[in-house]
């Protein structure tokens, strides 16, 4: 009976000195991450035509029809886009002043992943110009994706603009620059 004692005695202590040593383990990380602003801004279409063919294009204007998610942002917060171009319409020595096309833009579709967020941005028609960049899309809220429609059109009003000048093609380039708020 006593080695049964000496035997149980060893054993609680051995358990117990098994409690008293034991150790737990663990270890830490900082996890971090890092925010920066993030603004892009692309065009959909590489060109853009306005039909001047008709007699009735010359009395009442035409448009482009409207070119779906044409402008297309991605930005971390608030911005605005602006729209200018580099020259008056050109062809061979002849010119149109490029402030008869007018540029409207339209809420597009969400192109980002997730759910889409409430956006309400202020879209404003704007004639295009050769020396002042002119604000068509401001919104205070930033998206992953977001394209905007846009129209060119040659208003009633501007098309007599368009008589008098020879037959062909007449370019310029459209600049939208996208900018933080």
């Amino acid at each position: 009976m006593t080695n049964f004692f000496k035997v149980a005695s060893v054993a609680i202590i051995a358990l117990s000195a098994n409690s008293l040593f034991a150790q737990e383990d663990t270890a830490e990380t900082t996890l971090n991450v890092n925010l920066a602003s993030s603004f892009e801004i692309t065009v959909a279409d590489a060109s853009v035509d306005i039909d001047m063919n008709t007699p009735e294009h010359f009395q009442s204007g035409n448009t482009s029809g409207q070119k779906a998610d044409h402008v297309q942002i991605s930005a971390t917060g608030e911005y605005e886009v602006k729209v200018i171009a580099s020259s008056d319409l050109t062809s061979g020595s002849e010119t149109i002043p490029v402030n008869t096309i007018t540029v409207t833009p339209t809420l597009g579709s969400y192109l980002g992943a997730g759910s889409e967020g409430s956006v309400s941005p202020t879209l404003t028609a704007q004639s295009l110009s050769t020396s002042t960049e002119n604000t068509i899309i401001s919104c205070d809220t930033g998206e992953s994706l977001r394209g905007y429609n846009i129209e060119y059109s040659i208003p009633s009003d501007s098309a007599s603009e368009y008589l008098n000048h020879a037959a062909g093609t007449y370019t310029t380039t459209v600049t939208y620059s996208l900018y933080a708020l």
